[in-house]
């Protein structure tokens, strides 16, 4: 038989996977552009719409472990397709949604849909592909990831602005039967598996850690980290969390073996956490920098901001097929001193930088996360055996959102001590009106990427000690 031939059966599983991947991370960014159409048609504040991306969010984050770890004993296969159908039908009550509360809660729905799958996806990739070709699997997977980010905003525009705000979920209707047929049709059914319970309590108590942590993530740059409503969550989740560690070394079937964070695992999921927050952080600062410094408007700085993800989008397809050949660790310290690097040069580009200097500045970020990522995933997915795949999907996926949202906070909390140092004042009071101060924000600007740069140093040190194995992946083992 062909190399071609022989891949085939392996590569079927693919559209099921990606479809479903691409809607879920899309329903995350798609929204968002419609927030001020929502808050016009029934008559809310955006302060109380934002809810409709918040209990998206919240829901996924909360639940991506559980969701990973049910299926390690439930069969993946099973959990996904379920996840899928909650999520056709939550995106039907979406659209048909007569109020912003019921809206809202609608979306807490369909999380739930995108948790089930979100958090079995990659384990279902690695399952049907040797380790000789995880990197690569991966690497094809997390360009589908890439997609559902960049099509958000512009395929939410065009829906928004042509037909009705209603259609960016039911478009998901006639793409979910898609990825249901294929699901059933070319994944293999779930083999035999051992059946265990997971405690109602261990799961509440991570879930409820993780809501808390994010949404006080979300609601610190805007209201204050000193804020009533925001530091008490802090001690809620730190709470929550002391009491999880306690109940899971008790637990027969605990929901996350803590002794898997001492290893491999651990230092992968730390560095998925610390590379989403560097990346989200370019994303969350540069429009303001742009705009309030540069006076770019929105439409110019959006279509610098796509380098970034472009290039991460084009090597991460590259980043796995060269982990397959050379190993997980070389690539992923490379990654991470690329991005150390692009943070250097952003630090230095002032009040009045040559474009070319922003430009390669996030392009070497870019290139940095693009490298780093798939074969970092690869790592955390080759560590584990086969029957806790579920269990490092979920894991991933969890510390890759609470990146983002620790990525975002910090880079507003760090850029906004910093603005004041410098004379500027308080941030959200000259900022958003239009910068008086723009030497101030130019060197907060600095300082911030200095730190992110850092960040990426240290990253890269924790890289070394990154499982390695090219062939010793899930895929072999017994």
């Amino acid at each position: 038989m062909s190399e071609g031939a022989a891949a085939l059966p392996r590569w079927r599983v693919f559209p099921a996977l990606a479809l479903g991947t691409v809607m879920a991370v899309l329903d995350i960014s798609v929204v968002n552009i419609a927030l001020p159409t929502l808050s016009r048609t029934f008559g809310v504040p955006l302060t109380s719409i934002e809810w409709v991306v918040l209990a998206y969010v919240l829901t996924i984050s909360g639940l991506l472990l559980a969701m990973g770890r049910l299926a390690d004993f439930m069969g993946r296969r099973r959990v996904y397709g379920a996840g899928l159908t909650l999520f056709m039908v939550a995106s039907a009550l979406c659209a048909a949604a007569p109020s912003a509360n019921l809206l809202v809660a609608a979306r807490a729905l369909q999380g739930l849909g995108a948790a089930m799958m979100s958090a079995n996806s990659a384990a279902l990739l690695i399952a049907a592909f040797g380790a000789e070709e995880r990197g690569r699997a991966l690497g094809a997977f997390g360009a589908m990831v890439g997609v559902g980010l960049a099509l958000g905003p512009p395929l939410g525009g065009l829906l928004v602005g042509q037909f009705s705000w209603r259609w960016i979920f039911l478009i998901n209707l006639p793409i979910g039967l898609f990825a249901q047929w294929q699901l059933w049709t070319r994944v293999p059914r779930d083999p035999p598996g051992r059946r265990a319970s997971l405690s109602p309590v261990a799961a509440a108590l991570w879930c409820g850690a993780l809501v808390a942590v994010t949404f006080a993530l979300s609601q610190g740059p805007a209201h204050g980290w000193g804020d009533v409503h925001v530091w008490p969550l802090f001690v809620v989740a730190a709470a929550l969390l002391a009491l999880f560690a306690w109940d899971e070394a008790r637990a027969e079937h605990p929901l996350l073996p803590l002794d898997l964070l001492r290893g491999p695992l651990g230092v992968a999921t730390t560095l998925t956490l610390i590379a989403n927050g560097l990346s989200i952080s370019v994303g969350f600062h540069l429009p303001l920098y742009l705009e309030e410094v540069l006076h770019f408007d929105a439409a110019r700085s959006g279509r610098w901001l796509a380098v970034l993800p472009l290039l991460a989008l084009v090597l991460a397809p590259l980043a796995g097929r060269w982990s397959d050949r050379i190993g997980t660790r070389l690539l992923s310290v490379a990654g991470m001193l690329l991005a150390a690097v692009g943070f250097a040069v952003m630090s230095q580009v002032g009040t009045a930088p040559h474009p070319g200097h922003i430009l390669g500045g996030m392009a070497l970020i870019g290139a940095g996360i693009g490298i780093f990522t798939v074969p970092n995933s690869s790592a955390a997915m080759g560590s584990v055996p086969p029957e806790r795949l579920g269990l490092a999907s979920g894991l991933q996926a969890t510390m890759r959102n609470l990146g983002i949202a620790s990525g975002a906070a910090a880079m507003a909390a760090i850029v906004a001590s910093r603005f004041a140092a410098h004379g500027g004042g308080t941030l959200a009071a000259s900022a958003r009106g239009g910068a008086t101060h723009p030497l101030a924000f130019a060197l907060a600007t600095r300082d911030a990427y200095l730190v992110m740069a850092a960040v990426a140093v240290a990253a890269a040190v924790l890289s070394l000690r990154q499982a390695d194995g090219v062939r010793r992946g899930a895929g072999d083992r017994g």
